[in-house]
């Protein structure tokens, strides 16, 4: 069952788009200071998006602290992940970032089952890890 903790770092912004289906996925702070969805596989995301807010409402973004994630596949605990990107619709999944752990921006502490399953994924800045 995934968590989360009280907020560490949670910041408020307005929707620069429609986002009601996106709760818990990774989003990105624009130049105006909207939120939007990734618009790009290596694009590193601001945080993830804490509700569901339509066009220019109020979105609460998690950017540092234990966090709910939407993944895009079964994530085991101790996981570096990355956001994942198929489309501008389809973005902002937890993604295993072994393969690039360059864009890695948190680390599976509560494992998900499958795709869509709900992961806990406690947020870091960006450590420009290396493979080892």
């Amino acid at each position: 069952m995934a968590f989360q903790s009280s907020p560490v770092l949670d910041f408020s912004f307005k929707a620069a788009e429609n986002l009601s289906s996106y709760q818990y996925h990774f989003v990105k702070v624009d130049s105006n200071g909207y939120i939007r969805l990734l618009d790009s596989n290596t694009e590193l995301p601001d945080g993830v998006l804490q509700n569901a807010p339509d066009s220019g409402e109020e979105a609460t973004v998690r950017m540092l602290g234990i966090s709910k994630v939407v993944a895009n596949a079964a994530l085991d605990e101790g996981t570096f992940i990355k956001p994942e990107y198929v489309s501008g619709t389809d973005c902002g999944k937890a993604a295993d970032a072994s393969a690039s752990l360059g864009m890695t921006c948190g680390r599976v502490i509560g494992a998900s089952g499958a795709e869509d399953d709900l992961c806990s994924v406690f947020l870091t800045p960006y450590v420009g890890l290396a493979a080892a």
